[in-house]
């Protein structure tokens, strides 16, 4: 069901969800031209429940499509592509990597590095959630739903280890900033150690966690103009520019200017608007 937007875009979860819940973020994107649109590597599981069409996933080797209602994407180091007419639709829920399990019992590492349809892991939860926000014509009903839907579905009790979770919260929290040694450290647990643990929950390293977190703050930053390409990867962290420009061709396969040229749904967002859509993880 169509509907001309109404309301904020954005809204938190209920607080009994925060936990394991970022912002809920509707997009409603039209007016750009028909193409691809790159999901990019971020520090969040991607959830979305697609509004009218079905969201296209394109694999970019072999140029097959996947159709998605409801998409869960893990945590992943290389960039997807998102097939769209010119307009897309839809609400991201922004999981933390601690979410899969609460609800649905698995660990993130089961969905890194690849998109699930959520039907295939619970059809009763994405029949209802995609269902009722197609249902709904604004925004905050739409939020409702999702609050009541995965309220019902929540195990808080289903948690990683407590030496995870916080290794995890030492990455964010710093923006990717840390030596992982030092985290280590912190958490009790020998570098090796808390490599292994790491990836077995979420499906990378704390190395490459941090590199994402960092990565995925610079950005978000670009499109909005917030300074020089060099004063953004200062104050992301990185050493200089050609650092930045180094992990936007390893995640993205492109530069930043390049990046921005070839997507336009990117180039006409701006950084709140770009965390409220489909410009993080898919895939």
């Amino acid at each position: 069901m169509s509907a001309a937007p109404a309301g904020p875009l954005t809204r938190a979860p209920h607080p009994r969800l925060r936990r394991f819940v970022g912002d809920y973020a509707g997009y409603d994107i039209s007016g750009v031209p028909a193409g691809t649109h790159l999901g990019l590597p971020s520090g969040t599981l991607t959830f979305i429940v697609s509004i009218d069409e079905p969201l296209c996933q394109v694999d970019a080797v072999s140029g097959s499509r996947e159709y998605f209602d409801v998409l869960l994407a893990g945590l992943h180091l290389r960039s997807t592509l998102i097939a769209h007419p010119g307009t897309m639709s839809g609400i991201q829920i922004n999981f933390n990597p601690s979410a899969p399990r609460a609800f649905f019992g698995i660990p993130a590492a089961e969905f890194a590095h690849h998109s699930v349809d959520v039907a295939r892991i619970s059809r009763p939860l994405a029949a209802e959630l995609h269902e009722r926000v197609n249902l709904e014509t604004e925004w905050s009903a739409r939020f409702a739903a999702i609050d009541d839907v995965l309220m019902r579905t929540i195990d808080d009790a289903n948690r990683p280890r407590a030496e995870v979770t916080a290794a995890w919260h030492r990455i964010t929290d710093s923006h990717g900033g840390l030596p992982v040694s030092l985290i280590a450290d912190d958490v009790g647990w020998s570098r090796r150690h808390l490599g292994s643990q790491f990836r077995s929950e979420y499906g990378i390293g704390p190395k490459d966690a941090a590199r994402i977190v960092r990565f995925d703050r610079a950005r978000r930053l670009i499109p909005a103009g917030r300074g020089s390409l060099a004063e953004i990867a200062v104050s992301c962290g990185y050493a200089d520019q050609a650092h930045l420009n180094r992990d936007f061709r390893d995640f993205v396969g492109l530069s930043p200017s390049q990046w921005l040229a070839a997507d336009d749904v990117a180039r006409s967002r701006t950084v709140g608007t770009d965390s409220a859509g489909v410009a993080s993880a898919m895939g």
